[in-house]
């Protein structure tokens, strides 16, 4: 099952986080203190993988409204809905029949009576036709059975029964005895994923007085970091009491080593700081001179061997950014183990201690060993562990508060998560306005052939234009171009100076308008020759962006398509101007003005964003012609390359 989307409704900070889609990596970008712990922590709450882990009234629900005589709210505090695999559409087809959960999409919400509810639609009538046939219920000619009540009543009034219409009665008075829906919610509810939520307080620690273990674990009261030592025991194959019982010194030496190697396996292949380290795992008799509880009994010690140094440390002693990582990769190893890929990983400021170096590691991880069987959502405000090559699959968080314009009051609204990433409060959207830019200034060193754009709706177009087309078997963007957002015409000269001092290889892509005639030709001389594209020379416009290179009909389809205007408010192709000069978004936005204020606002880049994350190519109408025009486009930009 994927997590589609989420809302979360009176948690902490939260009155309402308005519903946002989620990806298979989604990064939540926020302030500190913006609520991006509390919607992990909602999250979280669904399905944790800790049972004591549940909302409570009394410390969950907002504080400035909450009072001690508050009756338990009725409304749910998280509401999700999930998108059924087709693995798991063909496991409920097997079982209920097929068809018989009518659609693919599911509803769970959960409140702060802590107990899950489902919305699904099933059809009851093809369900019984699918238990009629399983297990040959003859009916009389005229006889038509299209409920579970009247299956049973049937079945009761037969005289003579088989083992099979026996079997289908027991399943009928136990497993089906409250109805059809609630069964396949049931069902459902084993197929949901259990949520794993880390924090970067979750550490393994160093030394683990066996003692005090043992004693924590009789009385029921480990901790989290009591769970990741079990946790590297699980890992290794073992345990405290297989280690302890060992009989020979050479059983014991060998089970220690091959923990010890297997560690090191996991870690270091992603840990590329420092590849001169090993895991040393001991066990031993306490030291009477050491500190409690370790001055007594028996104490596991997880030590890091230096080779180059020679030199071992305690684990403890370990930079924090090392002592997270470890303790991540062994908690969630060992949660694979349990659940398999029926898991979801919720980080909260995962590699906030590491190295900006060591930050790529951990998205390297992310996208090679957790993305293709698990969903992930993870909170940060490093520009370093924002994943620019799945920029659209971040959310920024906000706490919101707005003004009253006439009693100049304040009024605070809460956390609020928008898909709008290049549009937010300036903080929020720092870091990935940093994480760009450090792209960018990337490609200087590392992008020979670079394409300059000047905004992101540019890049999304050529990215979703090149993909299309190639897997049309036409041509796309050739992989060596690197695509840069530059912000404008105005920013080119100074990009161009900047690539050119690098001897790297330029194109720029511009949008033509009304009094950019000179700024064009200082790019002229600026640029090699036939390396300035203007959208002009791909459309019958004097001037154009790069909407307007599509064709009209295309364009307006995406655009009806994205804001789903019906009704009469869709967009006729007669209301876009004839004059030569008239760029298309001019007209779309003087249209959006003449809509109703229930309409969504006209924005140039939500419509690149619709057509690059989820527009259905076969619903948008003149795709032939922009595919063509922009097969030229993009062919022209080849051509270029030495």
């Amino acid at each position: 099952m994927l997590l589609k989307s989420a809302r979360i409704n009176n948690f902490r900070c939260i009155d309402d986080s308005t519903e946002f889609s989620l990806h298979n990596v989604t990064c939540l970008v926020g302030k500190n203190e913006s609520g991006k712990t509390a919607i992990l922590k909602a999250l979280y709450r669904i399905k944790p993988d800790n049972e004591k882990e549940i909302f409570k009234l009394a410390i969950d629900y907002p504080k400035r409204e909450w009072k001690p005589s508050l009756p338990i709210p009725d409304d749910p505090i998280i509401t999700t809905v999930w998108q059924l695999e087709s693995i798991d559409k063909q496991s409920i087809d097997t079982y209920f029949g097929k068809d018989v959960l009518v659609s693919d999409t599911v509803k769970v919400m959960k409140g702060y009576e802590n107990d899950r509810s489902y919305v699904v639609e099933v059809n009851e009538q093809k369900f019984v036709k699918h238990l009629i046939e399983k297990y040959q219920i003859k009916l009389d000619g005229e006889s038509s059975i299209s409920s579970l009540d009247l299956l049973k009543s049937y079945i009761i009034g037969l005289e003579q029964k088989s083992a099979e219409q026996n079997e289908l009665l027991g399943k009928l008075t136990k497993e089906f005895c409250n109805g059809l829906e609630s069964a396949v919610i049931n069902y459902i509810d084993d197929l949901l994923p259990t949520f794993l939520y880390f924090d970067q307080y979750t550490r393994l620690p160093g030394n683990v007085s066996i003692t005090e273990f043992n004693d924590k674990r009789a009385r029921g009261v480990l901790n989290d970091n009591d769970r990741i030592f079990l946790a590297l025991m699980a890992l290794a194959g073992t345990d405290i009491d297989s280690i302890s019982n060992a009989k020979t010194f050479e059983e014991f030496n060998s089970s220690m080593k091959a923990i010890s190697n297997q560690i090191s396996d996991q870690i270091f292949g992603y840990w590329t700081q420092n590849k001169h380290l090993d895991v040393e795992l001991k066990f031993d008799m306490a030291r009477a001179g050491d500190p409690p509880p370790f001055n007594t009994g028996y104490v596991f010690r997880t030590r890091i061997n230096n080779r180059r140094h020679r030199a071992d440390t305690s684990f403890d002693e370990r930079s924090s950014g090392f002592v997270w990582f470890f303790s991540f990769l062994v908690y969630f190893q060992q949660l694979k183990e349990t659940y398999k890929k029926k898991l979801i990983i919720l980080l909260d400021e995962p590699g906030l201690t590491l190295h900006s170096r060591a930050q790529s590691d951990l998205l390297r991880y992310f996208n090679e060993k957790l993305k293709p069987d698990y969903q992930i959502v993870y909170t940060t405000h490093s520009p370093f562990m924002i994943d620019t090559d799945n920029i659209l699959s971040a959310r920024t968080v906000e706490d919101v508060v707005t003004y009253d314009k006439k009693t100049r009051e304040e009024k605070l609204e809460g956390t609020k998560v928008s898909e709008k990433v290049l549009s937010s409060d300036q903080d929020t959207v720092s870091p990935l306005q940093k994480a760009l830019d450090y792209e960018l200034t990337q490609s200087l060193f590392i992008g020979k052939n670079n394409i300059l754009v000047e905004g992101p709706s540019d890049y999304l177009y050529l990215k979703w234009f090149s993909q299309i087309l190639e897997k049309n078997g036409k041509t796309g963007l050739d992989y060596r171009w690197t695509i840069s957002i530059v912000g404008g015409i105005d920013k080119i000269p100074g990009y161009v100076s900047l690539f050119n001092a690098n001897l790297l290889h330029i194109v720029a892509l511009i949008d033509v308008q009304s009094g950019h005639k000179q700024k064009i030709e200082n790019l002229r001389k600026t640029l090699r020759d036939k390396h300035l594209i203007l959208t002009t020379d791909y459309s019958t416009k004097k001037e154009a962006d790069l909407e307007d290179v599509f064709g009209n009909e295309f364009y307006i389809s995406l655009i009806n398509e994205a804001y789903r205007l019906q009704n009469g408010f869709e967009i006729k192709e007669n209301i876009i101007s004839s004059q030569t000069t008239n760029r298309i978004i001019n007209d779309i936005e003087a249209y959006f003005r003449t809509l109703p204020a229930s309409v969504q606002e006209y924005d140039h880049f939500f419509p690149s964003q619709y057509l690059y994350e989820q527009a259905n190519v076969e619903r948008l109408k003149g795709v032939e012609e922009a595919l063509e025009n922009m097969e030229k486009l993009i062919s022209v930009v080849n051509s270029l390359l030495k």
